[in-house]
């Protein structure tokens, strides 16, 4: 509105002005009271949004018990209380409510009202009604003419405030725009969200460059829900040259009206996050956010060194997704980002903030010590928005100080965390730059015109907008005074009038819903067939695309390939060693995959969860098996084939042998992790689990013929599968009394010889050790299947009875398809395939097994198979 009164003024031939005084309605309250200050006898203190909560909060301490979440509560209790007020329904709690929520909240109540009276304090949802008596009574005159702008409602304390200044002798009008003439609408049926989406950015495209349109409006019912969607398609319809990171933001094209929380910014949630960690651990993604964001970063350099920090954090085999501050500063070395922790450590040592409870104000004098030591907030220079971000959290610290309003002190935990509470609910809206496209929410859109509005989201599903009635107020009450969400009339009658508002705030409008959602088939909401007619037939997307001579949803396939620059692939160097066998069934699962990570280096980022992860455990495996079946090992516990294993079996001494092995492999975890006991006792735990998989595991080897362990992680040399080099690793090497020899690989998964099979083998790594590992007299490879309750041999032996297993049973897989030659020649050729194919350079997207093989696939930021149709490829159900 100013910006329109501007442009009107500047049209005059203006160059200087006043400024309108045009307020939104609580910074016109707040104005009224402290007009109120000055003139009344000892006004009460107007309690502000985090003191009314923290009020909320002691009240109902009585019943802490019964309240899983007291800040949660507090919020509820405070919505609940505000409506009462908004709908002057306090007199109501006179009498018993039904319900035990209802009659609970009734008490909190009395006792948030009883303490408010005895210290002269105020809620703000009573500044109307109070303000309504001061006017009144003439202790407040208020002669200025008021103009109501935009109020698609108004609640009955906002009317019996207005009917006094009325009454007072003020001037108060409520003008509306009047229906456009000549206007024109339709309703548009889209395929899904992202086809709505991308319907509606063309569509503002084609009325700015077509019809020039100046100011269109998005609006949506409920806009944070696909915030993120719309961002990105938007952007990349309306400033694809945004896209390149080598390019400044530029003028913007579109902008949302609404909101974030203050703690989403990026500056702030730096800084929340930093005053967390010095009182309780954060998530590993947390921390690779927070030291990667440059926020705490003196010089750009620093960011490429902690990155690397980063790294190696994640590799080093965490057993938990959190870490501390201190468990941080133990496993990084020397570097500026280190120094600032340790310095902020040190304040904290010295300081008796973390366990003496202090003021609310110094709590937030060390808050920004802290950050400053950290150098919050680094070299960043602060665009527009996060220097409005910042100045407001400035804003924020103050309204956290006023806590002491109370004579309530905390701890600095306490102080942090409520902190992060105020910030997550504190809606931070930097100024508008004007952009030609506002993508707003339905009811902030009151008020407002434009030259062309689209309105998203208009199904049964989202519009009305659907709510439920509030928890800790009697149903009839809220019926009674017609507080939304409290049937379903009230909201359909509030949305049918926001509906036609919006059609009347522009000469063109598009009304558009999804066919579909992820939950299911989706129907247009009734309301927009009020403004369009009853007999108005939706036209698709594509038939507006059509109309207006768009460009198609999904842009086709020779189009695409005009983006892409035609080039023969890169060949492999025939010198170079490729790696381990992990190549071949990167390339069998996708060819773009194995491309990834061995030509361009790619990694996965690696992640730390609750106690061992699958690789941990099988690594932990594989090295007691390896120490077991060492000569190396000392004598008691010593192993080096079936007569060791035999004679310790029938001494009863497996357990105690395995006890000493697990113990050693081990060590370095129990180290680690003796300061917390849940870890300890974790790790104690899967020592006993370990215990019996593998007794279970050696009892199973002891039924087997006699056997030698020649070789444990045997390095195999010179292997070349064509023209491509590998190092490969055996797992295990058992000699025969036959000369004859077993390839073993150790697996605490899931396997199955069917990995084996195919031009394109799951499981190649078994198949190469026999045809290219140079090992002599191979006859027969196995997985050991070490795994709760499916242990055992799982693989192809020539002679299964005579080399393996005396008694096995005729029907068994590993008797029914013995090791041949035929199957190593077919091995053969798959291996090779699969070697030239990475040699060429083959790197297209094409995952083995569709939609199944990307799930597992550790690359998702980096390929580009949304751009393929196989990601469309249902899941085998045979495989879930």
């Amino acid at each position: 509105m100013r910006q329109a009164y501007a442009e009107q003024q500047r049209a005059s031939g203006l160059e200087m002005w006043a400024s309108p005084r045009i307020s939104d309605w609580e910074s016109w309250i707040t104005e009224l009271w402290q007009e109120l200050t000055f003139v009344a006898p000892e006004p009460p203190l107007l309690l502000g949004p985090i003191q009314e909560r923290f009020l909320w909060k002691q009240v109902q301490r009585e019943d802490a018990g019964l309240v899983v979440s007291p800040d949660g509560m507090a919020s509820l209790a405070q919505d609940a209380y505000a409506l009462l007020s908004a709908y002057r329904k306090h007199d109501a709690r006179r009498f018993p409510w039904d319900g035990p929520d209802a009659e609970r909240f009734r008490k909190w109540a009395a006792d948030f009202d009883d303490l408010c009276r005895s210290r002269n304090w105020a809620s703000r949802s009573k500044a109307e009604e109070l303000l309504a008596d001061a006017v009144r009574s003439g202790v407040l005159r208020v002669s200025e003419n008021l103009f109501l702008v935009g109020f698609d409602r108004l609640t009955p304390k906002q009317e019996r405030l207005i009917a006094v200044l009325r009454e007072t002798g003020s001037r108060v009008e409520s003008p509306g725009p009047g229906p456009y003439q000549d206007c024109t609408g339709r309703q548009v049926a889209a395929d899904d969200l992202r086809d709505e989406l991308l319907a509606c950015a063309q569509w503002c495209r084609h009325q700015l460059e077509k019809k020039g349109a100046k100011r269109i409006g998005v609006i949506a019912p409920d806009l944070h829900s696909i915030r993120a969607e719309a961002d990105r398609v938007f952007r990349a319809v309306l400033m694809p040259e945004s896209l390149d990171i080598t390019k400044g933001a530029g003028t913007p094209a579109y902008e949302f009206s609404l909101g974030l929380p203050l703690a989403d910014v990026p500056v702030i949630r730096a800084a929340l996050l930093m005053l967390r960690w010095t009182t309780r651990p954060l998530q590993l993604e947390e921390v690779t956010w927070l030291t990667l964001s440059g926020f705490f970063c003196k010089h750009p350099a620093e960011v490429g060194k902690l990155a690397w920090v980063d790294l190696g954090l994640r590799r080093s085999g965490l057993l938990s997704p959190e870490i501390s501050l201190d468990g941080f500063l133990k496993k990084t070395g020397p570097g500026a980002f280190r120094t600032r922790l340790l310095r902020i450590q040190r304040m904290l040592e010295k300081d008796e903030a973390r366990k003496t409870p202090l003021t609310y104000a110094g709590h937030c004098e060390m808050a920004e010590a802290l950050l400053r030591a950290a150098r919050w907030p680094g070299f960043h220079h602060l665009d527009s928005v996060q220097y409005q971000a910042r100045t407001r959290w400035q804003k924020l610290l103050d309204e956290m100080a006023l806590l002491d309003f109370s004579g309530h002190r905390a701890v600095f935990k306490d102080f942090v965390q409520a902190l992060e509470l105020h910030a997550a609910n504190t809606l931070f809206t930097p100024e508008s730059r004007h952009a030609p496209v506002q993508i707003m929410g339905a009811f902030e859109s009151s008020g407002q015109a434009f030259d062309a509005v689209w309105f998203l989201g208009a199904d049964d599903s989202q519009w009305p907008v659907a709510g439920r009635p509030h928890p800790l107020l009697p149903l009839k009450e809220q019926l009674q005074a017609q507080m939304p969400h409290c049937c379903a009339a009230v909201d359909t009658a509030l949305a049918l009038s926001v509906t036609q508002r919006i059609a009347n705030s522009a000469p063109e409008f598009v009304f558009s819903y999804a066919r579909s959602n992820k939950e299911g088939a989706l129907r247009p909401s009734s309301l927009p067939a009020y403004v369009l007619g009853i007999n108005h037939t939706p036209i698709s997307t594509h038939a507006l695309r059509a109309e207006l001579q768009l460009g198609s949803a999904t842009a086709s396939r020779q189009e695409l390939e005009m983006w892409i620059q035609s080039s023969e692939a890169v060949p492999w160097p025939r010198e170079r060693v490729a790696g381990g066998a992990g190549i071949l069934k990167e390339q069998a699962a996708c060819p773009f995959q194995a491309f990834a990570t061995r030509r361009l280096g790619a990694l996965p980022l690696d992640r730390a969860a609750w106690g061992l992860n699958a690789m941990q455990r099988g690594n932990l495996v594989h090295a007691i098996l390896e120490d077991l079946w060492s000569p190396e090992t000392p004598e008691p516990f010593r192993m080096t084939g079936w007569n060791d294993l035999q004679r310790l079996h029938s001494a009863g001494r497996l357990d105690e042998v395995l006890r000493y092995h697990i113990n050693a492999a081990f060590s370095e975890l129990m180290t680690e992790s003796a300061a917390d006991p849940w870890m300890t006792a974790y790790l104690v735990s899967e020592q006993d689990r370990m215990q019996r998989w593998l007794k279970e595991w050696l009892e199973c080897e002891a039924r087997r013929q006699p056997f030698t362990v020649e070789c444990r992680e045997e390095r195999l040399r010179d292997v070349c599968v064509g023209g491509l080099k590998l190092n490969l690793r055996a797992d295990r090497i058992d000699l025969l009394p036959d000369d004859n020899r077993l390839l073993i690989d150790y697996k605490t998964g899931d396997v199955s010889t069917a990995d084996w099979k195919g031009e394109r083998m799951n499981e190649p790594q078994l198949p190469l050790y026999a045809v290219y590992g140079n090992v002599e007299n191979v006859s027969g490879l196995l997985f050991a299947r070490i795994r709760a309750g499916r242990i055992g041999f799982v693989g192809h032996v020539a002679d299964p009875q005579q080399q393996l297993q005396s008694d096995l049973d005729a029907n068994s897989a590993l008797m029914q398809q013995p090791y041949n030659s035929s199957m190593k020649q077919n091995w053969q050729q798959s291996l090779l395939g699969l070697a030239e194919e990475f040699l060429r350079g083959e790197a297209s997207v094409d995952p083995k097994q569709g939609a199944k093989t990307c799930r597992y696939c550790p690359l998702p930021g980096l390929c580009r198979v949304a751009e393929t149709q196989t990601t469309t490829q249902p899941e085998d159900p045979q495989d879930e």
